[in-house]
């Protein structure tokens, strides 16, 4: 019943947004994962469709499974106005990505790379291109794997105890594909170091090598230093991630957001952050918590200076590049239309010329979506109408001129249905990933890919206990042949 609902409501939306990602189940079958946005009643609605086993990764058979689903759920493939995904070169190559081969069915749709995905990226690069910042990184994983016996861990825990009344934060691992993870592993680096410094001396004092290593590496100030200065930079990062991971993130938060990173990350290149400002203060003589600190010549400190600002100017370059000014066109003019927070429109041509324009395809052509006259004509009256409701954001502006003003405006209620859809991160695949290792465990490793798929939608999708309608769930049981039972 759940599944004939949400088709119900799929063929009611006049536009889709598709966002698709590859995967791998316990089983070790490569999966697509399929989930599809859309527009209803003027708000917009992502639901998981599928999770299919694809025989090869290659675009053309990504794309060759994403439109036999589509088919076989009564859902025509030019109905398709955004694809989100990662950066993979399968999903965005110009010429064969997926992106391109659904561009030459559905001419007027745009695809685009997940802006959660590009901020774990610009971290990702100052971290590669700041080799201290890399050799940092490899440390803190070089601890993580000295502590993972549970004897080891259970001596730090027992100093962290008497050191302070707090609970030990669990070390943890850096991951590059968790985008959050450098800077959990650097909030419990900083948090337990003088019990890392003591459980180190300790193991170093019995005669071993490799935490003796550690240990000279933990207490120079470069790296105490930088634990505090990462302590400052990533939750930045972090926060940005964060936003963009949200269901609810669109169009209208993606530039005030990276502004606001920049804002604050310029602002650290020139002033310490609260962390490290902290670490300044505690440091004296040449010791921070009572421990000895190596390495903190002036010819030391000058160095890290030097490396913090870059560090700091590559993050800033970072984001700057995977979140361009003259990137998204498109996007932005979705925005400057449909939020009266950035009237008046200065630059929402690309939008326009997008979709009143004819699309040449395979030898044919492709009519406009709207009317050049009519979108030209229109566009002042919306914009003054949008502005006199008052208070109005992107979603309810949207929600707006597709209840409200879509007999008046038409054009544009269209390209609000299509602004609904458009998708701008991929983070429901990521969460389809986690809810499918959920559901498909080691224990549960042959149930089939009908199944999975059914309890995936009805996880995802389906209502809560309060709300499940059990007369009706049995009166179709009851209704299905014997065999089906």
């Amino acid at each position: 019943m759940l599944i004939e609902e949400l088709d119900e409501k799929l063929k009611q939306s006049e536009f889709l947004g598709l966002i698709i990602d590859e995967t791998v189940n316990i089983t070790i079958d490569k999966k697509l994962i399929v989930y599809l946005k859309f527009e209803n009643s003027g708000k917009a609605e992502t639901i998981f469709l599928g999770n299919y086993t694809i025989q090869s990764g290659t675009a053309q058979s990504i794309y060759s499974n994403v439109v036999d689903v589509l088919k076989e759920r009564g859902l025509d493939v030019g109905r398709v106005m955004g694809l989100g995904s990662d950066g993979a070169s399968v999903m965005m190559g110009a010429h064969a990505g997926v992106g391109a081969l659904l561009k030459k069915e559905s001419v007027f749709a745009v695809q685009v790379h997940c802006i959660a995905h590009r901020v774990a990226l610009a971290a990702s690069d100052a971290s590669k291109a700041v080799q201290m910042v890399a050799n940092y990184k490899r440390t803190i994983n070089s601890v993580y794997s000295f502590y993972w016996p549970a004897t080891r861990t259970s001596r730090l825990r027992e100093l962290s105890a008497i050191l302070t009344d707090e609970d030990m934060i669990s070390l943890k691992q850096q991951c590059a594909v968790r985008w959050l993870s450098l800077g959990k592993a650097v909030s419990a680096i900083k948090k337990n170091w003088p019990a890392l410094i003591m459980e180190l001396s300790e193991e170093a004092a019995n005669g071993n090598a490799q935490s003796q290593g550690l240990l000279n590496i933990i207490r120079s100030y470069k790296f105490i230093v930088l634990t505090h200065t990462l302590s400052d930079a990533l939750p930045v990062m972090d926060k940005l991630n964060k936003c963009f991971q949200r269901e609810d993130v669109n169009l209208g938060c993606i530039s005030p957001m990276v502004q606001a990173s920049v804002a604050a990350l310029t602002h650290l290149r020139h002033t310490p952050g609260p962390e490290e400002q902290s670490f300044h203060r505690e440091y004296v003589d040449g010791k921070f918590k009572d421990v000895a600190v190596t390495e903190g010549t002036e010819k030391h400190v000058r160095t890290f200076n030097n490396t913090r600002r870059q560090y700091i100017e590559e993050l800033i370059e970072a984001l700057e590049r995977r979140f361009p000014h003259d990137d998204l066109n498109i996007l932005k003019g979705f925005d400057l239309i449909f939020n009266p927070d950035r009237y008046p429109v200065s630059c929402a041509k690309p939008l326009m010329e997008h979709y009143r324009t004819p699309k040449e395809t395979d030898g044919s052509t492709v009519e406009p979506l709207i009317s050049r006259e009519n979108a030209q004509r229109d566009v002042v009256p919306l914009l003054t109408a949008l502005r006199g409701y008052g208070g109005l954001n992107f979603v309810t502006a949207c929600e707006t001129v597709i209840r409200e003003l879509g007999d008046i405006f038409p054009d544009w209620a269209k390209l609000a249905k299509i602004a609904c859809t458009i998708l701008v991160s991929s983070v429901a695949a990521e969460r389809g990933f986690s809810l499918q290792n959920r559901i498909k465990t080691s224990i549960r490793n042959r149930m089939s890919e009908e199944k999975v798929t059914r309890l995936m939608c009805i996880s995802s999708s389906g209502p809560g206990l309060k709300d499940f309608n059990f007369h009706r769930a049995a009166e179709h049981f009851n209704g299905m042949k014997l065999r089906r039972k």
